[in-house]
C-alpha cells in the first residue's frame, strides 16, 4: 500500500454519506407540535452523540441515521484487486441484488421476516428486517467490467479488480 493512500484514503461511502444528508424528514402535522419537534431533536442530539461508541446502533452498522438497516462491510486491497466483505446474515442469495452505475456499486437485498406459528407472541425482538441499500463508491482505478461476487454462509464477497491501464496514483515529478 502506498503512502498517498495511508494520508488519504479513498471515500469508499462518499456518495451513500451525501444521499443520506439530502434525506430529509416528511412533513406531517405530528411535526408541526412543538412537542414532537423537540422531541425529535433531542434524539438526534443523542443520536449524534453516541454514533462513536461501540454500543450504539449507529456505530455497529445496523441502522443509517436515516433508519435504514446497514449491513456491515470490510474493505481490503491488494496490489491487484479490492475486497469487500458484507455481511448479510439470514438473506438468501435471491434476494441480494448487485449493480454498477457509474462509478458507482450498489448492493441491495432484503431480510425477509417469516412467520410461522399464528399463535406465537414475541418477548422480545432484535434482528432487524426489512430492505437495505449500501452505495459504494469505486476508486478511479476499479475495473467496474470485470467485478466478481460470491456468496456462502449469509457472507456476500465482491472482487473488484484493478484496471492495468489506470494511471498509478503517485507520479515523480523531475526537478530541473
Amino acid at each position: 500500500m502506498e503512502l498517498k493512500n495511508l494520508l488519504t484514503p479513498w471515500n469508499w461511502f462518499k456518495k451513500e454519506e451525501e444521499q443520506t444528508r439530502s434525506v430529509q424528514p416528511v412533513t406531517t402535522t405530528e411535526t408541526t407540535n412543538p412537542i414532537v419537534r423537540l422531541h425529535r431533536e433531542i434524539d438526534q442530539l443523542f443520536d449524534n452523540f453516541f454514533r462513536g461508541f461501540p454500543f450504539s446502533p449507529i456505530s455497529r452498522g445496523e441502522l443509517s441515521p436515516a433508519g435504514f438497516i446497514l449491513p456491515k462491510v470490510d474493505i481490503s486491497e491488494s496490489r491487484k484487486q479490492y475486497t469487500l466483505t458484507v455481511e448479510v446474515p439470514g438473506v438468501d442469495e435471491k434476494d441480494l441484488e448487485l449493480s454498477v452505475e457509474d462509478d458507482t456499486l450498489i448492493i441491495r437485498g432484503e431480510k425477509r421476516y417469516e412467520k410461522t406459528d399464528e399463535d406465537e407472541q414475541f418477548h422480545r425482538v432484535e434482528r432487524t428486517y426489512g430492505a437495505f441499500q449500501r452505495i459504494i463508491s469505486l476508486p478511479a482505478d476499479a475495473d467496474a467490467d470485470h467485478i466478481e461476487a460470491t456468496f456462502k454462509n449469509g457472507v456476500l464477497t465482491i472482487t473488484i479488480p484493478k484496471s492495468p491501464s489506470a494511471k498509478p496514483p503517485v507520479r515523480r515529478i523531475a526537478i530541473k
